[in-house]
């Protein structure tokens, strides 16, 4: 099973490929994908462009996001709402559903830590992942975790 790990960011967007094989976890695939236009609707378009690539060379089997928390800014809660709806939109499209979990899940699925760091969760990835050769960014370890995560409950 090969699953694609999503840490949705408006302009940095996380994603994490691992496939599970015989009951080992292996690291595939990660980046942050950089939404550096001005415009929302363009950002979106980048992001939609690099999601039809990555799923035109790895064969998804599933895909999981993380999901955002209640915080005070309702501003920035409506534009990430919007973000997973682009994913939401283009997995649909691509006929997979989409897992959620939440950041306490995941922090405590890859540390044991429902309150981890993010430099913790980053941590964890690269020594469970084995993750030497590529220096990962935050965005990116998110959605590894996230996958790591999904994976961690799949028999």
């Amino acid at each position: 099973m090969v699953l694609l790990g999503f840490d949705p960011g408006s302009v940095c967007f996380g994603i994490g490929i691992l496939k599970k094989e015989n009951g080992t976890i292996r690291y595939v695939h990660s980046e942050e994908i950089k939404l550096k236009e001005k415009q929302f609707n363009a950002r979106m378009k980048t992001l939609w462009k690099r999601l039809d690539e990555i799923f035109s060379i790895f064969s998804i089997n599933e895909a999981a996001i993380e999901e955002g928390f209640l915080g005070k800014n309702i501003s920035s809660m409506n534009v990430l709402a919007k973000v997973r709806g682009v994913v939401l939109g283009f997995l649909i499209l691509n006929e997979l559903d989409l897992i959620s979990y939440s950041p306490r899940q995941v922090k405590l699925a890859v540390t044991g830590n429902g309150n981890a760091l993010k430099s913790q969760v980053k941590r964890t990835m690269e020594i469970l992942l084995q993750i030497k050769e590529k220096k990962i960014g935050n965005d990116e370890s998110d959605a590894l975790a996230v996958a790591y995560c999904h994976l961690l409950k799949v028999k």
